[in-house]
């Protein structure tokens, strides 16, 4: 007699058993993931900023003092401005490092286009060199076979007037023109397009045309409003913790990012005390200091620190630190660290009671002479308003602590449990309140 072994399975216990088990790793597994992908965040956060401390020094070893905050470099008469040296490189703190922080390609086509055109934001028109190579056309070669031959489209047309009758241009691009059309029976207006056998043809690829100095023709925004230059990414400027990245005009290094005209973004903002003169009436148009300027001793103060590239509905532009347009549209592109943006006759109160402030040039902040010190935020949320929102007049951080790189190019995390006035005391470089990160 052949005996039947039967083999056990599962019962419905042991499964959920074995279901809960894997649940209860998983949920302690998490965590522990999340944690070292902060960890590794943050480690890149401060690598950045190291890396852009590190620009700054070099900068200044090559130029003696710090690049300008916003204008223009090298700055004429003391000023800032684009008009005070059309040929001088305009932009922000960021547009002046970029041969430091691996980004000279981009810094070069930028100066070029202010030695050709100056630094102009509007749009310019301007003749090319001498054409030497025309532009040629992607073609197929040999030219495919003509299987059916297209079907002419009629129109329904009336005598003496008018209907807009389609071509098809060289380029490929569908253009109506508006043409005086003869009588004809009423008909349905339609057409066929011809087909081709494009099996033994290949595609050739064509080719830019070639201008001798200064170049190809231009009719557009120059220097850092090109739209090929504004829109490039960088990625040392890009924190992987920011919540705001997650923003439909926030994304992949830009801002801006959902409109026909994106600007690259910053996640690191320069401390405008550190970099200007410290000349209130002039705000954003302060000339840049030198390291000698910082009597509290550069690794005493605060140099860079994280902010959200978008804030209060406001992009941070990699390129423009200050409230001014460009490429068609006012953007308030403003990196507010230290000077927020312009204002009128305002009052401002922090907790301590009201502050009138005005500055057409914008104001600048910490005041240790008055409660107007704006401390910096712990993951405040990137959409909603309010004590709970991101306030684009200062700086926050996605990390559980604020990365910063001070004047001497240490890089430290500050908590929300730091005192106010000592958050100010850090960030004015000639106070006299010597106050150590440590």
């Amino acid at each position: 007699m052949k005996t039947v072994h039967w083999r056990r399975g599962f019962t419905l216990i042991e499964l959920l058993v074995v279901i809960a088990i894997i649940a209860i790793l998983i949920a302690l597994l998490v965590p522990a993931v999340q944690k070292v992908r902060e960890a590794s965040a943050r480690m890149t956060c401060q690598n950045n900023l190291k890396q852009l401390a590190l620009g700054v020094h070099s900068f200044h070893g090559a130029n003696k003092s710090f690049p300008t905050y916003s204008g223009i470099f090298p700055i004429s008469r003391n000023l800032t401005t684009q008009g005070a040296n059309p040929y001088a490189v305009y932009g922000s703190w960021i547009v002046h490092i970029l041969p430091f922080i691996d980004q000279a390609p981009l810094y070069d086509l930028i100066k070029q286009d202010v030695d050709q055109f100056t630094n102009t934001g509007s749009v310019v028109t301007a003749p090319g060199g001498t054409l030497i190579t025309p532009a040629v056309p992607a073609a197929w070669v040999p030219p495919p076979t003509l299987v059916t031959a297209a079907v002419p489209a009629t129109y329904f047309a009336y005598s003496g007037s008018q209907q807009f009758v389609a071509t098809v241009s060289g380029n490929g691009y569908t253009i109506y023109n508006l043409q005086w059309v003869p009588p004809k029976n009423p008909d349905p207006g339609t057409g066929t397009g011809a087909i081709y056998d494009y099996s033994k043809s290949k595609l050739v690829p064509g080719s830019a045309a070639v201008y001798g100095p200064p170049g190809a023709p231009t009719n557009g925004f120059v220097g850092i409003w090109r739209p090929e230059t504004r829109s490039v990414p960088i990625a040392v400027l890009k924190c992987p913790s920011d919540p705001s990245g997650f923003q439909p005009a926030a994304s992949s290094g830009l801002v801006y990012a959902n409109t026909t005209t994106p600007w690259s973004s910053t996640n690191y903002l320069a401390n405008w005390n550190v970099f200007s003169a410290e000349q209130p009436s002039l705000g954003y148009q302060a000339p840049p200091q030198k390291f000698t300027n910082v009597t509290d001793g550069l690794s005493n103060v605060v140099l860079l620190a994280e902010g959200y590239a978008w804030c209060e509905a406001r992009g941070r532009t990699a390129l423009l630190a200050w409230h001014l347009g460009g490429g068609g549209n006012y953007y308030d592109g403003v990196h507010n660290f230290g000077l927020t943006f312009s204002l009128g006759n305002n009052k401002i109160d922090l907790g301590a009671g009201p502050v009138s402030v005005a500055g057409a040039n914008g104001f600048p902040n910490p005041s240790l002479s008055a409660p107007l010190v704006f401390m910096f935020q712990i993951r405040p949320d990137p959409i909603q308003s309010g004590a709970i929102g991101c306030d684009s007049l200062t700086v926050q951080t996605g990390h559980d602590a604020l990365n910063i790189a001070m004047g001497d190019c240490s890089v430290r995390s500050f908590s929300s449990s730091m005192d106010r006035m000592t958050w100010a005391a850090l960030m004015l470089p000639s106070d006299g309140a010597v106050v150590t990160a440590e």
